[in-house]
């Protein structure tokens, strides 16, 4: 979900809820191979000297197991006290952030693992999760990449690769590394997923329709095959054509489940803004814990100066999905919009601290410290602002300069 541009099924059968679940953690967060690797690498072999330390590592272990985070940070950052260089203790404080959704935090410890020992193959999965889950996949990709060319044969860091390289621009890559998954008969569903949408961003329409129709070929109805379809276009920015699918799902079946919500986001992309708000209002009467179609409508509201009313539905979001950047970003830009910069300000804070990456968090945050008269913090924030501005300036000479579309790109060299 990303300020710069804002941006499922009826049948009451099985197989179409099975597959809207498979979307739904793909579609915005990609978990649903990235949970499960997480959840379940092993968890590396414990070796302090003192058996007390011993004792106080498998118990965290345990908590975290039983969902007691905070019992289990404690334990695992005791550890750490005494042995800062615990590989054990840091790894699997990594996975306690990664389960608690608290992404930057579990970056910097799987990379604080990967100083030590640059050989462990699990952290180095994880850290490229952990990067996925804040669909950062520029930085996801090196990890992915490097295990991949360790272990090829493995389906689920051959897909995850994918994804990044899907999400990255570089649909034929992802074709590539995908063909040898699908090849048989008995291909792996996601993996046939993956591969329609990369036919999808690479202009392939034929290819992309066999893909999704072996996907379906179970006897699947037109209502699922039109929204796997939207889908696809709606992944690949094509908006009209996405629109044109789920407006196809919906006159098939009027109640298909999470259809308006895309119809509303396809609509949105396609600047269809008064029937993007009726698509979103007939979502959230059909599901009110539809954190995504509240967010969505709470966020258009704000865009057209509409803050106010953009309010509770955001708030409703923040309640369903609180590790969204993009929620606290929308929230402190009506309060700041409305004139309550001290409101605004620990929303745009908590934005910046999920998406540090974001120059518009910034920008609005050194806005409403200023406000407040925290010149200095204001300061500060905006220096924020410029580096990462230039940082971006960089990287896209850079790129210029690497794909020969350019001799001298300007690129500065690291001091």
């Amino acid at each position: 979900m990303c300020p710069a541009s804002l941006i499922c099924w009826s049948e009451g059968c099985d197989a179409a809820s099975e597959l809207v679940s498979m979307i739904r953690a793909f579609e915005k967060r990609r978990g649903w191979i990235a949970l499960a690797v997480v959840l379940l690498w092993p968890i590396a072999a414990f070796a302090a000297d003192e058996a007390i330390e011993k004792q106080i590592f498998e118990a965290s272990v345990q908590a975290m197991q039983a969902g007691k985070y905070t019992e289990a940070e404690a334990g695992f950052r005791r550890i750490l006290k005494v042995d800062p260089g615990n590989v054990s203790a840091l790894a699997n404080l990594g996975i306690l952030y990664s389960k608690t959704r608290r992404y930057t935090e579990a970056i910097d410890e799987y990379k604080k693992v990967l100083n030590i020992r640059p050989d462990q193959r699990e952290t180095e999965l994880n850290l490229g999760l952990a990067y996925l889950k804040q669909e950062d996949y520029t930085h996801a990709l090196p990890y992915f990449r490097a295990l991949h060319l360790e272990d090829a044969p493995n389906a689920r860091v051959t897909m995850l690769l994918a994804t990044c390289l899907m999400f990255t621009g570089r649909a034929a890559q992802g074709i590539e590394v995908l063909e040898p998954l699908t090849e048989s008969d008995s291909a792996d569903p996601a993996a046939l997923y993956l591969i329609g949408l990369a036919y999808v961003q690479a202009a392939q329409k034929e290819k992309a329709k066999e893909a999704f129709a072996r996907l379906f070929a179970s006897g699947a109805l037109p209502a699922q095959k039109n929204f796997l379809l939207g889908k696809a276009y709606a992944d690949a920015t094509d908006y009209t054509e996405a629109a044109g699918e789920f407006e196809s799902v919906l006159a098939a079946d009027p109640k298909f489940p999470e259809a308006h919500r895309e119809l509303g986001k396809a609509y949105l992309g396609a600047h269809r803004d008064v029937d993007a708000e009726k698509e979103l209002r007939h979502a959230i009467e059909a599901d009110p814990q539809d954190g995504d179609a509240q967010y969505y409508l709470g966020a258009m509201l704000v865009q057209a100066g509409r803050n106010r009313d953009g309010l509770p539905y955001l708030e409703n979001a923040e309640r369903l999905i609180p590790d969204s950047w993009a929620v606290y970003f929308y929230m402190g830009k009506a309060k700041l919009l409305l004139g309550d910069a001290s409101a605004a300000e620990p929303l745009l804070r908590k934005a910046t601290v999920l998406n540090p990456d974001d120059s518009s968090s910034l920008y609005l945050l050194a806005k409403a410290l200023k406000s407040e008269g925290q010149t200095q913090q204001a300061a500060d924030a905006m220096h924020r602002v410029e580096l990462l501005h230039a940082s971006a300036l960089n990287a896209e000479r850079r790129a210029l300069r690497d794909s020969g579309i350019v001799r001298d790109a300007g690129v500065e060299t690291a001091q």
